[in-house]
């Protein structure tokens, strides 16, 4: 029973992020096919969100990477209050940060990236130096309905990070602190 337990601990280590506690992004990938399979099963949609921390840089540069820690653990339980339980939530990398909603349409994907925006810079975050700061954060949205013909799940899902990805740069040409949908 000792190694059936250790094992299950191994395998949820490889899958989460440390700092944050969210999962990371190889579970990100393996979730990724999962949802494809299930939108392509039940002919619905998967929206993808993908979130960058504004001028992140500066808070490390500017009160060191414990406080840059705690702007990321508290990010991600700004997040956390805001999607479903069946929501897969991912860190990306560094400051970046997946959202799926499965059964979503890209209406509903952007009331709900705006509303994670809006509460991202609600209230300032506490950092261990004392001070706080309030953040502000780009979101990118694309979305995909997997066709009955779809066998190639991975590029496909490659494809849709990319195109949410590609948004996200939109939002932060734009002058950040915005949502934007993969242009059609």
């Amino acid at each position: 029973i000792e190694n059936v337990i250790n094992r299950a601990r191994l395998l949820r280590s490889g899958f989460t992020d440390v700092l944050t506690g969210w999962h990371n992004r190889r579970y990100l990938s393996v979730r990724l096919k999962e949802e494809l399979a299930r939108a392509r099963r039940d002919g619905s949609t998967l929206v993808c969100l993908m979130l960058d921390i504004d001028h992140f840089k500066r808070v490390n540069d500017t009160w060191g990477h414990a406080a840059g820690d705690a702007v990321l653990r508290e990010l991600t339980q700004r997040i956390e209050a805001q999607v479903r339980a069946s929501d897969v939530a991912a860190r990306y990398g560094g400051e970046e940060f997946v959202v799926l909603l499965p059964g979503t349409d890209v209406s509903a994907g952007s009331r709900l990236a705006e509303r994670i925006r809006t509460e991202v810079s609600a209230s300032p975050i506490a950092l261990p130096c004392g001070e706080s700061v309030t953040i502000t954060a780009s979101i990118g949205i694309a979305e995909v309905s997997p066709a009955p013909g779809d066998k190639d799940l991975k590029t496909l899902g490659d494809s849709l990070i990319a195109r949410a990805d590609v948004a996200l740069y939109a939002a932060k040409s734009a002058g950040r602190d915005r949502i934007m949908v993969e242009a059609a």
